[in-house]
């Protein structure tokens, strides 16, 4: 008897290795979360969370008042448009499908969805009204250049930058073509627009027909930013991703450790917030005057 309950013993012990490993290898087949890592500051920099359990938390924009509004990427219908005062979330736009991009210019937010045909949106703050300006495969980044109009970015293996109007029955062009996923977009002062081409790991600037590298080799990069003292900020959109920060030809690590970071906003301040989307949550991003 005693031999008996020893081999089923090791059966048990058995049986529930093999199981364990199989759940394992289902949940990384599914694409299930990894396992949580610690978010570590570059050297210099500190942060802290603001705000969390705001599922797909995407792209960010600050107002002169400091108030924060960000999109939700969540898809059918349940994408939304919030904003955050002083610890206070108040939503302001429902109905999205899979809202992306985010750009406040004057009292107007312009937002994207990121989807097969997504719209690009103009909401007036004052008077609540929203309109389609333009209807795009996959639009995702937005920006708003030198003449007015808007830029933005499909987010295809055969992306796109487009020009989008903001003046009614106006065509959209295509500025520029052949684009490997291109999804963050910031105009430069000098009118340049950089983009993530995100397939192929590069930042890159196109101005007046050239196509020009401003750095390579990351991993995923999704979304940039230019801060007020011109530093370009990049995301990478990866479970183990960075924060970077490119200025005068150094790029630094400002936070490593993160879960798929997505848009960045700056204040008068001088903080940096960011969308931690995988951890569905806001984080603030200051220097760290103590080191």
């Amino acid at each position: 008897m005693l031999g008996k309950y020893r081999v089923s013993a090791w059966r048990i012990l058995f049986f529930g290795i093999f199981a364990a490993v199989h759940v394992a290898a289902v949940a990384e087949t599914r694409g299930d979360p990894a396992p949580a890592r610690k978010v570590v500051a570059g050297s210099g920099w500190k942060y802290r969370v603001v705000a969390q359990n705001l599922p797909g938390v995407d792209n960010l924009v600050m107002d002169g008042e400091g108030s924060l509004y960000a999109t939700q990427e969540l898809p059918n219908g349940g994408g939304k448009v919030i904003r955050w005062h002083r610890g206070k979330i108040k939503t302001v736009i429902v109905g999205l499908n899979r809202a992306d991009g985010l750009l406040l210019h004057g009292n107007s937010l312009y937002i994207t969805e990121e989807a097969e045909a997504g719209r690009v949106l103009e909401y007036d703050l004052a008077t609540k009204k929203q309109r389609t300006l333009a209807t795009l495969h996959r639009p995702e980044g937005i920006d708003l250049l030198p003449d007015g109009d808007l830029v933005v970015a499909e987010d295809n293996i055969s992306g796109r930058l487009m020009r989008v109007s903001r003046h009614e029955h106006q065509p959209v062009e295509v500025i520029l073509g052949g684009l490997n996923r291109p999804e963050g977009v910031a105009v430069n002062s000098d009118g340049a627009v950089v983009f993530a081409e995100t397939e192929t790991g590069r930042v890159l600037s196109y101005k007046a027909g050239d196509v020009t590298v401003v750095v390579d080799d990351l991993d995923e990069p999704d979304q940039v930013e230019f801060a007020p003292d011109g530093a370009l900020w990049i995301t990478e959109d990866v479970k183990n991703a960075r924060l970077l920060r490119l200025k005068n030809g150094t790029l630094e690590t400002v936070l490593s450790g993160l879960r798929s970071p997505q848009g960045m906003a700056f204040g008068a301040d001088g903080t940096a917030w960011l969308a931690e989307q995988g951890r569905h949550r806001i984080l603030a991003i200051t220097r760290d005057t103590a080191r």
